[in-house]
């Protein structure tokens, strides 16, 4: 009996693995995946022209949607955001409708559950949006009760910005499809969201917070100025569930010749990109000092430099769209093409322009707003400040002989135009040369691998002094710095110095 209930154990954990190993390739099989997929790589097959042309022509990749698009929508573009908290994240599809005679640009949720594991389409919005290349989406918690708003902002057809703003309905009975509800739409020269520091209640979700206010220029119609605007000011009303106005101010544009003013402004976007050719520096930094920033147009080469102490960034000039008082330039980083910066440039004198830069939210990467501000051109007479003198190499008469010995155990042997460097086991040798520059010596060592068909070269400065020995005689003592050499001379890398000892003869 007792072999028996044996047999029968056996038999059934046999038969259980043999259903769990069945199941487990089944799925994998059937392709199902466990959680949501966000590539943006799969290729669906050709683009409409429309659509593929607004992607990078270096970096063109075909997008593909989770969910079936219908006959009458083009997918533009894909962003992925966790709109509500939960362990899965929902993707925004921007698409265009091919029959909408206003050509918005209009987004859709796709809602990913791991119950069915489906992707649904759960809500459609549409925003005031219609060129593609200057649309983004980005989600925030404007109304500060701690729910995230969908934001998008772009240009129309009028060359105005635009920004749409949905909220998520506080109905706990509404279905996603009903979710989110308009609670914003604008358009004007300028649409900009006040965003201020929140307290730590908030943070801790302890409270809710103060909404932050909306503010949108347009052009003051009564007014004889040229450059002269409106500002009005939006601000949340719980009561009403939208923005609502609540003040108008006349906002006084530059004391500029309106002839001058409409000679920039003649609608032709080559001629303001002519104005803004050149570097311009930010007015409230003197250009001089070391927090000087600046902004280096280049439409020739489509092409936008930020520079700063440490940093210079180069970004393509992707493309422009003119505006009432400027440009709205879009573009990306030369380096990280998904880095993109959307730039307002408005005339605001004879040498001056207003910069508000729009961060692409899907790379959290400077958007503290240090560029924002006003920029003056950078003058012949100021830039001559700027020049320095090109470093020139000379021979040095320093002559280096004998082996020099570190504190932590590496020697260099000099012998006539050769060195011989050694770290523990490894040995390194090659020629040197010395040379001065810019007041400096600089001490070459070109490594000659065997191994390799380049040669490989590093510089120092190079100090010499002396150390005296016990016996009365003196040696040498040197101090290597590794360097980077530039056309206005030695640039120290991070590296520290290390001192070398002559042997004793």
């Amino acid at each position: 009996m007792k072999k028996l209930v044996q047999t029968i154990f056996i038999i059934f954990i046999a038969a259980s693995a043999a259903v769990i190993v069945y199941f487990y390739f089944a799925g994998k099989k059937s392709g199902k995946l466990d959680t949501p997929t966000s590539s943006r790589l799969i290729d669906v097959g050709a683009l409409p022209v429309a659509a593929d042309s607004i992607l990078d022509n270096s970096t063109k990749t075909k997008i593909s949607s989770p969910i079936p698009i219908d006959p009458n929508e083009t997918l533009l573009d894909i962003y992925t955001f966790n709109l509500d908290y939960d362990e899965e994240e929902e993707q925004i599809l921007v698409i265009r409708e091919n029959d909408d005679p206003e050509s918005l640009i209009r987004i859709i949720i796709a809602d990913y559950s791991p119950f069915t594991k489906r992707w649904t389409r759960s809500w459609k919005g549409s925003t005031l949006v219609t060129k593609a290349k200057t649309f983004q989406v980005s989600v925030s918690d404007l109304v500060g009760d701690h729910n995230l708003n969908i934001v998008c902002t772009g240009m129309n057809d009028n060359n105005e910005q635009t920004m749409t703003i949905y909220w998520k309905v506080q109905n706990l009975d509404s279905k996603f499809v009903d979710a989110f509800m308009p609670i914003f739409k604008q358009a004007g020269s300028t649409v900009l969201i006040e965003s201020s520091e929140r307290p730590d209640s908030y943070k801790m979700d302890q409270s809710n917070a103060e909404s932050w206010p909306i503010f949108v220029w347009k052009e003051d119609y009564s007014s004889g100025n040229y450059l002269d605007q409106i500002r009005e000011q939006w601000v949340w009303s719980f009561s009403a569930k939208e923005y609502v106005l609540k003040n108008t101010e006349s906002i006084p544009g530059a004391s500029i010749a309106r002839k001058m003013a409409e000679s920039i402004l003649d609608g032709n976007e080559d001629t303001f990109k002519s104005f803004l050719n050149g570097t311009w520096y930010k007015e409230s930094i003197d250009p001089l000092s070391s927090n000087a920033q600046f902004i280096t147009f280049q439409p020739q080469d489509e092409s936008i430099l930020f520079s700063s102490e440490d940093i210079i960034e180069i970004n393509n000039w992707e493309s422009s769209n003119l505006t009432r008082y400027g440009l709205y330039i879009a573009s990306n980083n030369y380096s990280v093409r998904n880095l993109r910066r959307l730039m307002d440039i408005e005339l605001a004198g004879a040498d001056t322009v207003n910069v508000r830069i729009f961060q692409d939210y899907r790379i959290k990467a400077d958007i503290s707003g240090k560029w924002d501000g006003k920029y003056r051109r950078l003058g012949a007479e100021l830039a001559k400040a700027f020049k320095r003198p090109l470093a020139m190499a000379v021979n040095s008469k320093l002559v280096l002989s004998g082996t020099y010995v570190s504190e932590d155990g590496q020697s260099i042997t000099f012998d006539k135009q050769t060195y011989k460097k050694t770290d523990g086991s490894m040995t390194e040798t090659g020629i040197y040369n010395i040379f001065e520059l810019a007041g400096q010596s600089i001490l070459e060592l070109r490594k000659d691998d065997k191994t390799d068909s380049s040669t490989q070269r590093k510089t120092y400065v190079l100090k010499t002094t002396e150390k005296p020995y016990p016996d009365g005689k003196t040696g040498s003592v040197l101090e290597l710095k590794e360097s980077i050499i530039g056309i206005l001379g030695p640039e120290s890398t991070q590296n520290a110095a290390k001192v070398f000892v002559k042997l004793a003869p």
